[in-house]
């Protein structure tokens, strides 16, 4: 299986300024996505998409291919993933490169990865050739069917039912459904998933179960420092 990683990396992060390139103890936050990439020998290929001349020179320096820069309308606050995942494969065509048969996503925002958990999820695409991608969840602190809407007469309304369940938000958690809330681990999404389906997950998702100690998201300054403080943790107990 022929398979490239993309990360994706805008320079325009308003939160947390310059977050992707952004020193996280004393490595470019990029880097760790970048660097746990290359270890992995079924990864042939390392690209990041980017916008920003900086974190392209950052992602070079590190090992990483940055063939292009992205076009600014790629690169909006309000930009999916989508197109910048089907503007990376129209380059690859146009400069003839094989097209991977999956690419993984790993969002610079995710640094605790681990070569074991990647592999994991080439396995789980291999082994089930009908599905269209691989997506990291973790268990949620909270449960949906305890969660409400306000409806405009102000009164509130519960966001999910059970069928023969009354009032499934009085139940125990113990008894509810058990559910999962996506992460930006990782993504791997096979190439025809995005050029047949127009989607970077299809309908046949596997999950990929992440443990919540490695799951932090870095989009705000307090999970910069929690993630700091992560890893100065995991530096202390080697």
């Amino acid at each position: 299986m022929l398979i490239y990683s993309l990360i994706p990396a805008r320079g325009g992060s308003k939160a947390v300024p310059h977050k992707n390139i952004r020193p996280l103890r004393g490595i470019p936050l990029i880097v760790y996505s970048i660097e746990i990439s290359l270890k992995c020998p079924f990864i042939q290929r390392t690209f990041v998409s980017t916008d920003s001349q900086r974190i392209a020179d950052v992602a070079r320096n590190a090992g990483a291919e940055v063939p292009f820069l992205r076009p600014g309308r790629l690169a909006q606050d309000d930009t999916r993933d989508l197109p910048v995942f089907q503007h990376f494969l129209e380059w690859l065509k146009q400069n003839r490169i094989p097209l991977p048969d999956a690419i993984f996503q790993f969002r610079p925002t995710s640094p605790f990865r681990s070569v074991s958990k990647i592999e994991e999820a080439v396995e789980l695409l291999r082994k089930n050739p009908e599905a269209d991608s691989v997506r990291g969840v973790v268990e949620p602190e909270q449960n949906p069917y305890k969660m409400w809407t306000i409806a405009e007469d102000g009164f509130m309304r519960p966001l999910l039912s059970i069928p023969g369940v009354s009032e499934p938000f009085n139940e125990p958690r113990q008894s509810l459904p058990k559910v999962y809330w996506q992460i930006g681990y990782l993504d791997l999404i096979r190439t025809r998933t995005i050029l047949e389906k127009n989607s970077l997950t299809g309908t046949l998702i596997l999950p990929l179960r992440i443990e919540s100690k490695d799951s932090i998201d870095i989009d705000d300054e307090s999970s910069f420092r929690r993630a700091e403080l992560l890893l100065e943790q995991r530096e202390n107990t080697l």
